[in-house]
């Protein structure tokens, strides 16, 4: 598919002219889009917190799988849960989008679209980037700038001994839905309503900024990491950033009801998904068991879930899962590979 193309300046003022800056927000740019660079102001008592994601297409996404816009959102979540995984809120971004002629200008503003629609929901601002043209495939990589209170960061390195492992929701929903969408039996048009939850899991990941900034906020020690290549990856980078051992209970890795439904009549076992299916944005973290009874109050109290799947002990890093047997079994240190 090609067609006539506005020229690059043009093409960014049609995908950008319908952006609007949150109230919040209008104070702090003094350089906003449209400038050689962004000019933002810093506040006093707060650190930045700077992440940047690229997804490719055939890579990170397939076009039969994803709405454009569907491509937008999960382009610009999977930065916000990076920011989410620090303890940060997000407030500016930046796209940067190599175009190729094969998509069109309305496909590629249905892209902006879905980046939009999310966006609004956390009051940040588009505030720059770069559009090129390209042979290769579709390409976006987003920045987010975000801050937080000065000295506050969440780390991976922060588990110690004795911690207990919890994660803010259930896991593998994206894997499955994945999988649900690359059925040939229906196609991914023609979904079936009752697998349709786990379809959006995986178009639409919702980052956890919510439950990042309660965690931040708590004055607790904790090692804090978001699930986005899948449970079993992440653990593996707390154990080795903070050199311990991470050991999961396999009865207590939160699995929703839709997931074990679908891995029954599909034969296929659900923990695969939890463990290297990625892109869940839910968020992994150790905290010191005396702090157990505070932070699930907390999460109680806020409606947000908040599940214990382990305990930190120590030696050189490596993630066990205990299994319902008692029995120990190694996790592979992997995220699952979309597309192999």
């Amino acid at each position: 598919m090609t067609e006539k193309r506005r020229d690059e300046f043009g093409l960014i003022s049609y995908l950008t002219g319908g952006q609007t800056i949150p109230q919040a927000l209008k104070g702090r740019i003094a350089v906003g889009n449209g400038d050689d660079a962004a000019v933002v102001a810093g506040r006093s008592g707060y650190d930045w917190v700077v992440c940047c994601d690229s997804m490719i297409e055939d890579v990170h996404f397939k076009r039969q799988t994803m709405l454009p816009s569907d491509i937008g959102h999960k382009a610009l979540a999977s930065n916000i849960s990076d920011i989410a995984a620090m303890g940060g809120m997000p407030l500016f971004y930046l796209v940067s989008l190599g175009l190729p002629r094969t998509w069109t200008e309305e496909e590629v503003a249905e892209i902006y679209k879905g980046m939009t629609e999310l966006a609004m929901r956390y009051d940040m601002a588009l505030i720059g980037g770069d559009t090129v043209a390209m042979p290769g495939p579709l390409t976006i990589t987003v920045m987010v700038l975000g801050e937080m209170e000065q000295g506050r960061a969440l780390r991976r390195s922060g588990a110690q001994p004795g911690d207990l492992v919890f994660v803010t929701g259930t896991v593998g929903n994206s894997g499955a839905g994945l999988d649900v969408l690359l059925q040939e039996r229906w196609g991914v048009h023609n979904i079936p309503n009752e697998w349709e939850f786990l379809a959006s899991c995986h178009r639409r990941p919702e980052p956890r900024v919510d439950a990042g900034r309660m965690l931040a906020q708590s004055e607790i020690r904790i090692a804090l990491n978001d699930i986005s290549d899948g449970l079993a990856s992440e653990a593996w980078e707390i154990a080795e950033a903070s050199d311990v051992v991470l050991v999961l209970d396999e009865a207590n890795i939160p699995l929703g009801d839709c997931i074990q439904r679908y891995a029954k009549v599909s034969r296929k076992d659900p923990l695969q998904w939890a463990f290297y299916g990625g892109e869940d944005y839910q968020l992994i973290g150790c905290a010191p068991a005396a702090a157990k009874e505070k932070l699930s109050e907390m999460f109680e109290k806020a409606a947000l879930p908040l599940y214990w799947i382990g305990e930190v002990q120590e030696g050189k890093a490596q993630v066990w899962l205990r299994k319902w047997n008692g029995k120990l079994t190694q996790l592979e240190k992997k995220g699952y590979n979309h597309f192999t």
